[in-house]
């Protein structure tokens, strides 16, 4: 039983964590730091995010859209916004199903993690 427990953990990190539907950040440390996605939905290459910052990367304060390409590679998140340059968080999927991403800020020797959950269709 142990055995098997052990087998489907490694198929699940060993096939990355999905990165699929939406996402909503629950909470960011340090606490009450900005972080660049409210919301983000992934979809097969394409994502749509909204957040306070500019699809540069850059806080402007006021909730923008922005779209583009993503790609993941188990431990890196690569967003590629239309219109600005790529961006790059660290991923991973914590055992409670949430995302744990971290951000390092352009151009300063500080990053924001945040963790974002699930959100749930409307049914």
């Amino acid at each position: 039983m142990f055995e098997r427990l052990l087998l489907s953990c490694a198929l699940l990190f060993a096939s990355g964590c999905a990165m699929g539907g939406s996402w909503r950040t629950e909470s960011t440390h340090p606490e009450g730091a900005a972080f660049p996605i409210n919301e983000i939905t992934f979809d097969q290459g394409k994502y749509t995010a909204t957040g306070l910052f500019s699809a540069q990367g850059d806080y402007s304060g006021d909730r923008r859209t922005t779209t583009g390409e993503y790609s993941f590679n188990g431990a890196t998140l690569k967003l590629k916004p239309s219109g600005g340059p790529e961006l790059f968080y660290k991923t991973a999927r914590r055992l409670d199903g949430k995302l744990s991403m971290t951000f390092k800020l352009p151009n300063q020797d500080k990053s924001v993690t945040a963790v974002l959950a699930p959100v749930k269709p409307a049914s």
